[in-house]
């Protein structure tokens, strides 16, 4: 019988446990949990705050070491109680962590600390760099620029994992021909699509309802997993799509 995306769940060893449980790992757990759960975070969400800290003035190699101190500093279980005061959401407990500990940290501060402390991942600056480069000048304040990019992360993550489970499926071809309606009708012709991937219209049709249907379980597991247990998903769901509306 022929698998079809969102009858079937993909290979859980893909994505293992991170964003919130990290938070809450690191919050409890002991200091190599705290090191692993940190590492994680910060291998995911180091660009948005990076571009946060860029936008706020700093210089490239400055904003490298606050991104990097600052992952290290939550290191230590008194940065990770934030999380409390900020409802529960994890974009708002990074951006609030950040702003206080760029506030507690002076620039002779942060001189002094260049090259020298706890890394807890590799930044490459030159591609931060490039990427900064390409910010919109539209996004004119840091938190703008945060919320823009931590937004996309999320998507990011979302089409990834789509596009792994039509590969593991065979079906990448579907996917190549398919994702840029995941989020949006656009203009579809479904006689063309078909005729691309070889099949009828109405199997065109169900492929990208199929396709649609794991888009949007994938994104509320994404969002899930930046919210507290008892958090609204829908509300966060229509924050992140307010991002981009405005």
């Amino acid at each position: 019988m022929d698998e079809s995306p969102g009858q079937e769940s993909i290979d859980p060893g893909q994505f293992p446990p991170t964003r919130w449980s990290l938070v809450m790992g690191a919050r409890v757990g002991g200091e190599e949990e705290r090191t692993r759960a940190v590492s994680e975070l910060c291998k995911m969400y180091w660009y948005p705050l990076y571009a946060y800290v860029r936008r706020r003035g700093l210089s490239p190699a400055d904003a490298e070491d606050a991104t990097q101190g600052f992952f290290c500093e939550l290191l230590e279980k008194d940065r990770v109680q934030l999380f409390s005061e900020e409802k529960g959401r994890l974009r708002a407990y990074l951006l609030s962590s950040v702003k206080n500990y760029l506030r507690d940290l002076g620039k002779k501060e942060r001189a002094e600390k260049r090259g020298g402390g706890q890394k807890v991942i590799s930044l490459d600056l030159e591609s931060a760099e490039e990427r900064y480069s390409y910010e919109p000048p539209e996004f004119d304040t840091p938190e703008k620029l945060f919320e823009v990019r931590w937004a996309l992360t999320i998507l990011d993550r979302v089409f990834e994992r789509v596009r792994q489970e039509y590969i593991r499926l065979e079906k990448s071809e579907a996917y190549e021909a398919l994702k840029g309606l995941l989020a949006g009708d656009g203009d579809i012709s479904f006689r063309e699509i078909g005729e691309q991937l070889g099949i009828n219209e109405g199997a065109a049709r169900v492929t990208l309802f199929r396709m649609r249907k794991l888009y949007r379980r994938f994104l509320e597991e994404e969002i899930s997993e930046t919210i507290s247990e008892g958090d609204a998903l829908e509300d966060e769901i229509h924050y992140l799509n307010q991002v981009f509306a405005s």
